[in-house]
């Protein structure tokens, strides 16, 4: 019965009305929105639009926001640096691309970063930073896609490749139907794609290493937010070793064209010069993967419900949405312009950002050319190379963990934080000295070994080829039984094709005149260069990891610094101008530069015939490892000491921070 039944019952202005709610009108699958002091409504809970049933609160913690985050930076490693890493020689031998050339495809990822990591980086944080990230993950899904275009439109014409080898590259055969190599790549139009492709790959990723960082930051306490970024960095390493171990699979295993044509007719295999790997099969894979990450990451709140100052920032920032729009742009335009400033007379934020930039420039320069170092300096095969680069990796990306532990373990500040990263940088220069365990050059007949019974270098034609025709022999390198490499079975003198695929070739006069026999079938060549018996790699390898495992150890405790040495306030911004100068000065020169120092030890291009090159057939190995060597000792010295005069800036702003919080505690007294 209602109050206003009761006709004994007279109101009062005094009167409190209280409504009791009877339990029955409350929906018992929602839950309600987190209260506050401050009247500003903030929403912390975990869900779709109006639909946030309380069974999905489960997944509204930290550390399975983690989990979620851990998976999307391991798909990005995967993609970005492992698989189209991997996949960079074949890619050069497809579209026939000098390594300058293919270095455009891995520095172009941090292109499409450049563009948009202002925006997001200032006006993502004021906004669900978790939304943008979700956001970027589609978008690392439609760059994923992009990948695979040149392989869906274009076929690769292997039976052009192949007219100069098999049975037509032998001595007194048809050679090459189409008169040798072209003068041009006709594959350079592609590159554009592939830089489109990383570019949107870029996009799609800034939003993690800024507003993810942050978000992760601001929403638990300084030494767990180490260690939650620390692992979310060490999932993007793994995520590199995987993306390596399974491009190295996909590259031994599966030709280009599995999807289209049947493998058991092509008549070679992979050590064939004919054979590319499956470059393309890993991006499939990703960009299904990335689609689905997305999913649960849009459910987040703007802030998590352990954020205990989620009122107070939404009211700072609620108070500059109830102006007029060219308002609030003078406001944005003015405050972004006043953050610069004060990022600019930050000294520690600015040697902190130099250093990072040195170890991005031999992270990413060693990322997208590693394997093909390995490939070309050990002639190991594209799963061993896979395997050992993976495994590497695997256990080196313990270097990111690491530092995040490290500062955990030992409460380390800033100063402590940055003296780390000198230690780590100085390690690692010390084991770049482990370059010089390379292998001999290969000693090609005719270009750096005479033939038997010549007395001089003159070429690759000699008496025991002189009525051979192999002028326009293409390059496919056979071993012969001598232990000598030819420039083609035609060079060889062989006189017989293989009997079936994957056979030796036989009757090699050139075989024959070398080990004073007469021309046979004990004459052989096989296809491919000859195995040296080279062990080195056994000394590079240990050395590598440790290598790996200390500069790795550099990124997390560079990124906590970073935060730690401006204000709050703009925080997000300055891990986002960290970043833009770390893609111009570092990741994106990186690849350019090692790619560089790669084609300056070729000694033999495609195409030179006509004047062109298009790509490397042969490596001077000893001018290789010298110059990766200097490359990487001096871009690690440079490290160390960048973060070496960051920390003393550092030390004098902790001092500074001292006097002030003492003159507080004097008036506080007085």
């Amino acid at each position: 019965m209602s109050t206003h039944d009761n006709p004994a019952f007279t109101s009062s202005p005094d009167d409190v009305n209280v409504h009791v709610s009877n339990g029955h009108s409350a929906n018992k699958d929602t839950i309600p929105p987190k209260p506050d002091a401050s009247g500003v409504h903030i929403d912390t809970r975990f869900g779709y639009g109006p639909c946030k049933p309380r069974f999905l609160q489960i997944f509204n913690r930290l550390w399975f926001l983690t989990i979620f985050l851990t998976i999307f930076c391991f798909l990005e490693g995967f993609a970005i640096n492992g698989i189209a890493n991997a996949g960079l020689p074949a890619i050069e031998r497809q579209f026939q691309l000098t390594s300058s050339k293919s270095s455009l495809i891995p520095a172009s990822q941090d292109i499409g970063a450049l563009v948009v990591i202002m925006f997001i980086s200032f006006i993502g944080a004021r906004h669900n930073k978790i939304v943008w990230i979700a956001t970027g993950a589609v978008i690392m899904a439609l760059g994923s896609f992009i990948f695979i275009i040149p392989h869906i439109v274009e076929r690769y014409n292997y039976e052009d490749a192949s007219s100069s080898s098999g049975p037509t590259d032998t001595c007194k055969g048809p050679g090459p139907q189409g008169g040798g190599p072209p003068c041009e790549s006709k594959g350079v139009k592609w590159v554009g794609v592939f830089m489109v492709a990383q570019i949107v790959h870029g996009i799609g990723f800034t939003p993690m290493f800024t507003l993810g960082t942050t978000y992760l930051d601001e929403n638990s306490n300084p030494q767990t937010a180490a260690m939650y970024v620390g692992i979310c960095y060490a999932a993007t390493a793994i995520g590199v070793a995987v993306g390596f171990f399974a491009g190295g699979q996909f590259m031994q295993k599966w030709f280009v064209e599995f999807d289209r044509v049947d493998v058991d007719t092509l008549g070679f295999d992979v050590m064939d010069s004919r054979w590319v790997g499956a470059w393309w099969l890993g991006f499939v894979v990703s960009t299904i993967a990335f689609v689905v990450i997305a999913l649960p990451l849009f459910g987040y709140p703007k802030y998590m419900p352990t954020n205990s100052k989620a009122a107070e920032t939404e009211a700072a920032l609620q108070k500059h949405t109830d102006v007029t729009c060219m308002s609030q742009l003078k406001d944005v335009t003015l405050g972004f312009l006043k953050a610069w400033v004060r990022l600019a007379k930050n000294p520690t934020f600015i040697f902190i950002s130099l250093g990072g930039c040195a170890v991005a420039l031999i992270m990413f320069g060693v990322s997208a050319f590693s394997f093909k170092y390995l490939i070309e300096m050990y002639n190991i095969g594209f799963d061993s190379a896979g395997l050992l680069l993976g495994g590497l990796i695997l256990f080196g990306s313990l270097g990111m963990f690491l530092g995040g532990l490290l500062i955990r373990i030992f409460k380390l500040e800033m100063v402590g934080m940055l003296r780390l990263n000198v230690v780590v940088c100085v390690i690692s220069c010390a084991f770049g000295l482990a370059y010089m365990a390379s292998c001999p050059d290969v000693k090609l007949a005719g270009l750096q070994l005479a033939y038997a019974n010549e007395s001089a270098i003159n070429g690759y034609n000699a008496t025991c080829n002189a009525d051979c025709g192999c002028e326009k022999m293409n390059f496919n390198p056979v071993c012969g039984d001598d232990g000598l490499v030819y420039y083609s079975a035609c060079h060889a003198g062989c006189l017989k094709p293989p009997p079936a695929p994957f056979e030796p070739y036989k009757n090699c006069t050139c075989v024959a005149q070398s080990l004073n026999k007469l021309a046979g079938n004990d004459t052989k060549a096989t296809s491919g260069r000859c195995d040296q018996g080279c062990d080195k790699l056994k000394v590079l390898a240990p050395c590598l990891f440790i290598m790996m495992i200390s500069i790795l150890c550099a990124t997390t405790p560079g990124s906590m610094a970073t935060l730690r040495c401006v204000d709050e306030d703009i925080r997000p911004f300055a891990l986002g101008v960290g970043w833009i100068l770390l893609r111009l000065l570092g990741s994106i020169p990186g690849p350019v530069f090692l790619g560089a120092i790669i084609d300056g030890a070729c000694k033999l291009w495609s195409g030179g015939g006509c004047g062109g090159a298009t790509s490397c057939l042969l490596y001077d190995k000893n001018k290789l490892a010298v110059s990766v060597l200097i490359w990487w000792m001096v871009v690690a010295a440079v490290a160390a000491l960048l973060f070496f005069i960051a920390s003393i800036f550092a030390s004098r702003l902790d001092r500074e921070k001292y006097d002030v919080q003492n003159e507080k505690r004097k008036e506080i007294a007085t």
